[in-house]
C-alpha cells in the first residue's frame, strides 16, 4: 500500500512538473505553434463536446481491433507452424518475418494506399504488419521455455497433434501471447494514426490532419494528449487489471 501510495505521489509530482515545464516554455515563446496547457486543455473539451469526436475515435478503435485480431492470428500460426515443419521454419525465419519487422510503416501506409485508397483497409493493414512480428517473436519464445516432457506425455494419451496443441502447448504461451497483445495494443495505437493520415477520411489520424491543415495547433495538440490517454488507459486500465486479475493467478497455479 505504501509503495503504491509512494508510486502514485512520484507520478503525480513528475505530471505537475512537465505540467509546468510546458507552461513556461509556452509562455517563453509566446507563439501560436506552441500552445500552453490551458488552451490544450480548453481544445480537448471542446474537442469531445462533440458527437463526432467520439464518431472518430471509436472508427479507429475499431481499425486498431480489427489489425490487431488479424496480425495474433497470423502471427501465431507463423510461430506455431515451424515447430511443426522445416518449410515453414524457413519461410517465417527468411521472408515473413524479416519483411514484417523491416520495412517502416509509413511505406506501408503509401503502399496500401496507393493499392485501396481512403478505406478502413489502409489503417487496418498497417497496423497488421506493425503487430505480426510481436506475435512471432512471443510464440517462438514460448516455444522455447516449453516442457518438452509434458509434451511427451501428452503424447502417450493421444498422438492427435492438433488436440495437443489446444491442451497443453497454446495454454504454455499464454502469458508470452499476452505480453504479444499488450505490446500490439500500444503500438497499434500509434501505427493506426500514420494509417489514417494518408489513407482514411476518418478517424482520429484524419482529424489530427484536418487541424494540421487549418492550422488549428491546440487541436493538434488536444488529439495528441487524446492518443496518450487511450494508451495510458489501455496500458494501465485494462492490461494491467488482467495481469492482476487472470495471469499472475495463472502464474502461479503454475
Amino acid at each position: 500500500m505504501i509503495m503504491r501510495l509512494s508510486r502514485l505521489l512520484n507520478a503525480t509530482l513528475f505530471l505537475l512538473s512537465a505540467l509546468i515545464l510546458w507552461w513556461l516554455l509556452s509562455r517563453y515563446y509566446n507563439s501560436p505553434l506552441f500552445p500552453g496547457p490551458a488552451s490544450t486543455l480548453f481544445a480537448l473539451i471542446d474537442v469531445f463536446s462533440l458527437r463526432e469526436s467520439w464518431y472518430h475515435v471509436g472508427v479507429t478503435a475499431y481499425r486498431v481491433f480489427a489489425g490487431v485480431a488479424l496480425g495474433s492470428v497470423i502471427g501465431t500460426a507463423c510461430g506455431l507452424f515451424p515447430r511443426y515443419s522445416r518449410v515453414a521454419e524457413d519461410i517465417v525465419q527468411s521472408v515473413i518475418h524479416p519483411l514484417f519487422e523491416s520495412v517502416p510503416s509509413i511505406c506501408w501506409a503509401l503502399i496500401f494506399a496507393t493499392w485501396f485508397g481512403l478505406s478502413d483497409t489502409t489503417p487496418i493493414l498497417i497496423v497488421f504488419v506493425a503487430v505480426t512480428p510481436f506475435f512471432i517473436i512471443n510464440v517462438w519464445e514460448g516455444l522455447k521455455e516449453i516442457d518438452e516432457s509434458l509434451i511427451e506425455m501428452a503424447m502417450s494419451f493421444t498422438r492427435d497433434r492438433v488436440r495437443i496443441l489446444r491442451k497443453v502447448v497454446l495454454p504454455m504461451l499464454y502469458p508470452y501471447l499476452f505480453s504479444a497483445f499488450k505490446i500490439a495494443f500500444e503500438v497499434a495505437w500509434k501505427v493506426v494514426i500514420i494509417g489514417e493520415l494518408f489513407g482514411a477520411i476518418s478517424g482520429v489520424g484524419y482529424m489530427l490532419n484536418i487541424a494540421y491543415e487549418v492550422f488549428a495547433i491546440e487541436r493538434v495538440f488536444a488529439w495528441t494528449v487524446c492518443c496518450a490517454i487511450i494508451i495510458i488507459l489501455f496500458d494501465y486500465g485494462i492490461f494491467s487489471y488482467i495481469d492482476r486479475r487472470y495471469m499472475r493467478r495463472w502464474r502461479r497455479a503454475q
